[in-house]
């Protein structure tokens, strides 16, 4: 039986232009980093290539410390200033938000699932602070308690499209990944190595498939989604 339900987030709950997204939001860290006190061109080049390295975690420790322990190779005092960087996600990031397409049918399909008796995860690709993934939560119209379970970078050791990030996400929660359905709206970092046991769904809203892989599962928008859970789940 399939009773639970992967959500990601950017682009397919949260309705937005994900590439916009991150241009807006590197611009931002620019900004704040000359603002701290940093050569902003040179801390762009290392908070990048630090930032993707999380992809290639290998489960040894936690995204977070990853990020962090990258990033002090470069700048050993950068301790000092996570608190800084911390309030940004409390503060200007919010104005991000601006680019999102505002809707309520992500917090009626959660609440559909919710009724209905689904056990819901938020897969969002972890690699953000976990601040600003409850940041970006909420411009979609939701909160942590949403959900039994939100992956975020300070308690994964894996990312998207690894299907070790899949795999320790069942591992956690003791959950049968035959029981479970993810939808998202990208086709390497959502499917392309997820497990064989989980059903697929496409939201088509913000449809990202950088290879043009063929389609072959259940197609939707985000609204003909929340009309077909409505009727079949």
């Amino acid at each position: 039986m399939k009773d639970i339900v992967l959500f990601d987030l950017d682009s397919t709950l949260l309705q937005m232009d994900q590439d916009l997204f991150l241009k807006k939001y590197f611009a931002l860290i620019y900004i704040k980093a000359k603002e701290f006190g940093f050569d902003p061109d040179e801390f762009m080049k290392v908070f990048s290539k630090v930032a993707y390295s999380i992809v290639e975690n290998d489960g040894s420790q936690t995204n977070e410390e990853l990020f962090w322990n990258g990033m002090k190779q470069y700048y050993p005092n950068i301790e000092n200033s996570i608190e800084l960087f911390e309030n940004l996600y409390k503060n200007e990031f919010k104005g991000i938000a601006e680019i999102v397409n505002k809707t309520d049918i992500p917090n009626q399909i959660v609440k559909c699932l919710k009724a209905k008796g689904y056990k819901l995860i938020l897969a969002t690709n972890p690699l953000f602070p976990t601040v600003c993934t409850f940041e970006r939560m909420s411009w979609a119209g939701l909160s942590p308690d949403d959900f039994d379970y939100v992956t975020t970078y300070d308690k994964c050791t894996y990312c998207k499209p690894k299907k070790e990030y899949y795999e320790e996400i069942f591992n956690t929660l003791g959950l049968r990944m035959e029981n479970a359905i993810m939808v998202g709206n990208d086709l390497i970092d959502d499917f392309y190595y997820l497990p064989k046991e989980i059903d697929r769904v496409l939201i088509t809203d913000h449809l990202i498939n950088t290879k043009n892989l063929p389609i072959t599962m259940p197609s939707f928008t985000l609204a003909e989604f929340l009309e077909h859970i409505r009727v079949n789940y």
